[in-house]
């Protein structure tokens, strides 16, 4: 009996064993540090030490898996024996079937500076919550990490680079822009006049490669106590961009080097995950209809007012309240052009709905018109930053006979007979 159940509890322990031997050995994938570059120098005293570069890597897992891996990267002065701790990667979610995932990281600003000299680096890759490496690469392997030359800051001339959102315009209220401008201050830490060119660069979040958006003419900086300022327009009003969140990068050059002094991407919260649309995605589309007129003051009865009710409806395409304003225009016979007559205030339409009803006086108090068969015109404005029209109607249209030589004059010359 007691045979037995030692036999059962040795069978049990034997598969418990034979389990997890079978668990770790699925789990022992094969991870390869497939490619080494560095990107992104900025060295603006140009004497080839850099206060920041990024160094890029590709992992690879030869087995068909997803995996989420951290990398730690160890650096050390070229004469030092020895290498230390500088920062984790971050922690990355990456595919396997022998695809290239893309890691990064600054060394130098803004990240932990490194006081001028000759660096050598190591990169080892580690599965999150484990201590295993599962592939590395050092000087020995890659020609790549040895001697970068690196310097503090302090020790180079400083240009930096602030943006800022503004002439945002978003007609749905979605948070997606159709277009905005994005403002670019730029400084030198040094009392100098200088000379420099920018170039914007964007991709789609997620995506690895950066697209050039706009590249700018050489333009002059005075240091930190003046304002300098350039600006783009993004969206619609340039490069479209569909609807999704996007990324922005700013690199800065002095105008008579091709080496980049100044670096601003999508670490910085305001060039991140910035949300774009399409005009077409953006838009409202209004429609006037139920022209009239009534009120009519008419007191020699020649059909010629001197006072009439301009009455018309908006309807907005969408079921969604809108702010909107209307602008009246007129124009005599003898005129090609039209004059503004008057502008209403700002109201509010729903939809199609019945309540979509607005009129404008013509006459009287307002501009009086003399004698004379006049062509009107009705214009629909969102209220924005400037006036954008969304709709317009005019005489000689097939809209609207109603609004064509329509008959005023003068109250002087409107006297009952």
């Amino acid at each position: 009996m007691h045979r037995i159940k030692y036999l059962a509890l040795f069978i049990s322990v034997a598969i418990v064993f034979f389990i997890s031997c079978n668990k770790n050995e699925e789990e022992d994938y094969t991870y390869s540090i497939s490619k080494v570059w560095w990107t992104d120098s900025i060295d603006a005293n140009l004497d080839k030490y850099a206060t920041s570069k990024r160094l890029n890597i590709n992992v690879r897992i030869q087995e068909n898996v997803s995996r989420k891996i951290n990398a730690r990267i160890f650096c050390k002065p070229h004469d030092a024996s020895s290498f230390t701790f500088y920062s984790f990667m971050g922690e990355r979610d990456v595919q396997g079937g022998d695809i290239d995932n893309h890691l990064s990281i600054a060394i130098g600003n803004p990240n932990k500076e490194l006081s001028r000299g000759l660096y050598d680096f190591k990169i080892e890759i580690y599965e999150v919550s484990a201590d295993r490496v599962e592939a590395f690469v050092g000087p020995a392997e890659n020609s790549l990490l040895i001697n970068q030359r690196f310097e503090e800051s302090s020790n180079d001339k400083n240009y930096s680079i602030q943006v800022l959102w503004k002439d945002k315009r978003d007609r749905n209220a979605n948070d997606y822009w159709q277009y905005a401008r994005l403002n670019i201050n730029v400084d030198v830490d040094a009392a100098m006049q200088k000379s420099v060119k920018a170039k914007l660069y964007y991709k789609s979040s997620g995506e690895s490669n950066y697209k050039l958006y706009y590249e700018f003419p050489v333009f002059q900086i005075y240091g930190q106590d003046v304002q300098d300022t350039i600006s783009y327009m993004i969206g619609s009003q340039s490069i479209e961009l569909l609807s999704g969140t996007y990324d922005f990068r700013i690199e800065l050059y002095e105008s008579s080097s091709n080496i980049m002094v100044a670096l601003v991407d999508e670490t910085t919260p305001e060039l991140n995950d910035v949300k774009f649309e399409a005009e077409k995605d953006d838009e409202y589309y209004y429609t006037i209809s139920n022209i009239s007129w009534s009120d009519r003051v008419d007191l020699d009865a020649d059909t010629y007012t001197q006072f009439r009710r301009l009455n018309f409806k908006v309807d907005v395409d969408k079921n969604n309240e809108r702010t909107i304003f209307a602008k009246i225009y007129y124009r005599h016979p003898d005129s090609t052009d039209y004059s503004k007559y008057d502008s209403t205030a700002n109201f509010k339409i729903t939809g199609n709905s019945a309540t979509n009803v607005k009129f404008v006086n013509i006459g009287l108090s307002a501009i009086q018109l003399d004698s004379a068969k006049y062509d009107f015109l009705i214009s629909i404005y969102e209220p924005t930053d400037s006036d954008v029209e969304a709709f317009q109607i005019s005489s000689g249209s097939t809209v609207d006979t109603l609004l064509a030589k329509q008959r005023f004059e003068l109250p002087s010359r409107d006297i009952k007979k």
